[in-house]
């Protein structure tokens, strides 16, 4: 999985990022876990486990729940366009 090609980012100061499909108007923004882990999976070329341990540890939370988190998120921007398998 990888971010689409021409992907717009713009990470806000108050922790929220707007994300934009380079052919569409529309755009999704995202709360700071949104932002937490769009930079987690950047961070981990884009490995869902390995970036779902490291919030776990920042956040102090159970990384098999970190991970469902994140799938469920991912699938969001799967169906967006954001992403791409």
């Amino acid at each position: 999985m990888e971010p689409v090609a021409g992907l717009i980012v713009r990470i806000f100061d108050t922790g929220w990022m707007e994300l934009g499909h380079p052919d569409r108007p529309d755009r999704l923004l995202c709360d700071e876990s949104g932002t937490a882990m769009w930079i987690a999976l950047c961070q981990t070329d884009w490995s869902v486990g390995d970036a779902a341990v490291h919030l776990a540890r920042l956040w102090d939370a159970d990384p098999w729940w970190v991970r469902d988190m994140m799938q469920q998120w991912i699938n969001d921007l799967l169906e967006a366009g954001i992403v791409e398998p």
